[in-house]
Formats: C-alpha cells, sequence, structure tokens
C-alpha cells in the first residue's frame, strides 16, 4: 500500500458525493485491516461539530507532543478548513480527511486520540446532507477517547431509553466503547461515572489523569497556545476592565418538552442596569448544537453591556474563564471548571423537574455537586447575581471545597504531560505482547 500512485490533484480531491464516498470507505475499511500501522503516527481530529476548530483536550495533547521526536502528529480537519494556531513542520502534518489522500495517511496511524467516538470525529459530509464515516479496526491501534469534560448530565449508557436507543442504533459505536485503551477523568468518582457511561470500556481503562484542557485554566498566561492568547487579550479588551459574568447554558435535546429559557426586552433591562450598577458585563455563550437556541436574542447583545461570546467568535473556553468574575449556567459542566479557578457559580434551571424527567437528567444531586445557589425563576436569579456582586470579594466555603474536591483529584498543570505518559505507556506495553 505504501507504494500506491495515486496522481497529486486526484488524491487531493475532496470526496463530496455520496454514490463515491460510501464505496470507497468500504474499500478503505477491507484496506484499512491489512495496512500496517505506525505507532509513531497520533492521529488528532477537529471538532466534529466545529468544523476546523482544533481545541480542547486534543489541543492540549497535540502542544505537549508537536515537537516531539518521537511522534509524527496528523491533525485531521475537513472541508477544507486549516486549524488556527497550528504549524507545519517535520512532525506535524494537516491533513484533509475528506480526501483519498487523507484515508490513506489515517490508514497509517496507530494512536487514534477521539474527541467524542469515530462515527463524529471522522465523519464526512455528502453533498446530498448524507454523512459517512471510516469505520478503523481499533484492535490494531491504540485508542484514547479525550472525552472534552466532566460528564454532569446523563450520556451513552446511563441516557434514558430513548436516547440510549438512539445513541446505540449503530452496534459499532457501542463496541467502540469496550475497545478503548484509555479514556480521560478528573478524579475518582468522575472514573467511575465515566466507566458507567462508556460501558462497556474496562473500568482499569479510565485514566484518572486530569482533563488535559483544563491546564489552559492553570497555566501561566505566557504559556498558553497561540490563539488561546489573543482570544485572552480580545475579551479582555471587550471587558475594559468590568467585571465578567460568564453566562453559559447547555443544550436541550430538540425532541424533549422542555427549552431554552428566552429573556424578554423587560428582563434584558432589568439585567443590564444590575449589571451596570456593579460595574460588569454579561457575555452569553451558547452551546455549539445549532438547536440549542440563544437565551438572548442577537438585538440585545449590544456589545457594550451584553457581549456575544459564541463559539465563532472564541474558540476555547478557557481564555473566558480566566477573565471571567462569575459563572452562570443550567446543566453544563462549565461550572466545574469554574471551581479549579474559586470563581463564584449561579445555575439558572428554569426547567429542573423536565430536565430531570424528560430530558438528560443528571448524574449528581445539584445540593452535593453544585456548590452556588440554584435559581429556577427571573427574579431569583437576579436576586443571586445582586448578591454575588455586592460582595467585595469571593471565598470559598466547605461546600465549595468539598464540590472541587469531587471533581478534581490533580491540583497542578501537568494533566497533558500525564496523559501523554500514559500513552507512551500503553504503547511499550503493547509492544512487549
Amino acid at each position: 500500500m505504501t507504494g500506491l500512485r495515486v496522481r497529486p490533484r486526484l488524491c487531493h480531491r475532496r470526496i463530496v458525493d455520496a454514490w463515491l464516498g460510501i464505496p470507497l470507505l468500504v474499500l478503505w475499511r477491507l484496506l484499512d485491516a491489512l495496512i500496517p500501522k505506525r505507532r509513531d503516527h497520533w492521529a488528532f481530529f477537529d471538532h466534529p461539530l466545529k468544523r476546523g476548530q482544533f481545541i480542547e483536550n486534543a489541543r492540549a495533547v497535540f502542544e505537549q507532543v508537536r515537537h516531539d521526536p518521537a511522534v509524527q502528529a496528523r491533525v485531521f480537519v475537513r472541508g477544507g478548513h486549516r486549524p488556527r494556531g497550528v504549524a507545519e513542520s517535520s512532525h506535524v502534518r494537516i491533513v484533509q480527511l475528506d480526501t483519498l489522500c487523507g484515508l490513506l495517511a489515517l490508514s497509517r496511524c496507530g494512536v487514534l486520540l477521539l474527541t467524542n467516538s469515530t462515527a463524529l470525529d471522522m465523519s464526512l459530509a455528502w453533498r446530498n446532507g448524507g454523512y459517512g464515516a471510516p469505520r478503523p479496526s481499533l484492535r490494531r491501534r491504540v485508542v484514547v477517547n479525550l472525552w472534552h469534560g466532566v460528564p454532569l448530565k446523563r450520556l451513552f449508557a446511563l441516557a434514558n431509553p430513548s436516547q440510549r436507543r438512539h445513541g446505540d442504533r449503530d452496534a459499532f459505536r457501542r463496541r467502540e466503547r469496550g475497545l478503548y485503551a484509555g479514556l480521560v477523568a478528573s478524579s475518582e468518582v468522575d472514573a467511575l461515572a465515566m466507566s458507567a457511561t462508556f460501558h462497556p470500556i474496562p473500568p482499569a481503562h479510565v485514566w484518572v489523569t486530569g482533563l488535559p484542557r483544563t491546564d489552559f485554566l492553570r497555566m501561566p498566561e505566557a504559556e498558553l497556545p497561540t490563539g488561546l492568547d489573543s482570544e485572552l487579550a480580545q475579551i479582555r479588551a471587550l471587558r475594559g476592565g468590568r467585571r465578567l459574568v460568564l453566562y453559559a447554558p447547555t443544550y436541550r435535546d430538540a425532541s424533549a418538552s422542555g427549552g431554552p429559557y428566552f429573556f424578554s426586552d423587560d428582563e434584558v433591562s432589568r439585567l443590564k442596569a444590575l449589571l451596570q450598577r456593579h460595574h460588569a458585563v454579561l457575555g452569553v455563550r451558547g452551546h455549539y448544537v445549532a438547536t440549542a437556541g440563544t437565551p438572548l436574542a442577537p438585538r440585545h447583545l449590544d456589545g457594550e453591556t451584553l457581549l456575544d461570546l459564541g463559539h465563532p467568535h472564541f474558540h476555547e473556553i478557557a481564555p473566558l474563564l480566566r477573565e471571567s468574575s462569575v459563572v452562570v449556567t443550567d446543566y453544563s459542566s462549565v461550572y466545574i471548571d469554574a471551581l479549579c479557578l474559586d470563581l463564584p457559580v449561579i445555575g439558572f434551571a428554569h426547567d429542573l423537574d423536565d430536565y430531570r424527567t424528560q430530558q438528560n437528567g443528571l448524574l449528581y444531586d445539584l445540593e452535593l455537586a453544585f456548590p452556588g445557589p440554584v435559581t429556577t425563576t427571573f427574579d431569583a436569579l437576579l436576586d443571586a447575581l445582586e448578591a454575588t456582586l455586592a460582595r467585595p470579594r469571593f471565598q470559598p466555603d466547605e461546600r465549595y471545597r468539598n464540590a472541587r474536591r469531587l471533581f478534581f483529584r490533580h491540583e497542578d498543570a501537568d494533566n497533558t504531560r500525564r496523559v501523554v505518559q500514559r500513552i507512551h505507556d500503553t504503547l511499550a506495553g503493547n509492544r512487549t505482547q
């Protein structure tokens, strides 16, 4: 296979038609079972739903190994994108997965570093609106899932029955979870939740290394990768010396009866008055899933007191958290990231009962896991925000510290180093078998 000659223009032409792509993926699966794997070739992937964005845990691991002579990093992207802040070198190549050359490069990679699943991380979009994805031979590779955060919601094996059936309708996706060599976790408690969520993964394959992207919150500002440093400067300029209240709600399942909370004009006026009184701004970061909805209408985001901090403008959450004074959310684990920065957190769970029973549901009791006020009405949210901003300084209490211990085993900025070491150890162990 390594001697295969393909004309350069044909090799780099994007595969966008299902009539060509689907048979090609079937052929690729057969070839992938035969092609020798190179264990120094580590495959990274851009975000499955934010194409061209190379972020979070995958980006952190990449930054750790990009100059390592023992690693040949292959950053796979789709749709002709090039990830921001990633330069090619003798150890780094940016590869368009949706080309013949991209599929050939993937077939040689002996290490796959996923952010969700092969079905999403390797998905190829067809011109007719459909999708397909390579199905790699997992037993011949070291496959590590760099799941993006600490789950607060029920997912996969722990999802409600209808969502679980929908997620497992493809038997390969469920079987895949049992073949991961590693799955990152932030604490012992998180590891137990991840073992159950990603069943049938062997519990011993859940690594309590800490999440690599947490290092972006803790490392010195001067060490932030290219891209994150510019986003930090951008949000700093936007807040203009004022305190930043970060509002980051999660998505709701499209089939559920509930939905996101939409602020009325009157509520927006009251919110702006409170913020101006406390020399603060509110930054809104909706979920990247398109159906999540935006809590504030575009006309409300004036760029002065109410800021749009959406994913097209800020790829990473870390620069926003580093500049925040308060974090408001509903069921997003963004508040867990805030804990390691000792930021006050406020819950705005307007549909709490519905979310628990009709939507994803929660893994943890909020009384235990959420160390701030949980509000269910706008008036209560405004009161909680008023009380938080009126305090001269936030002091974490015992309940707050207990929640942080629940979700963080490590208090340093070495999570990425631990993950990379576990990958090298796994490769060395497999070599001796």
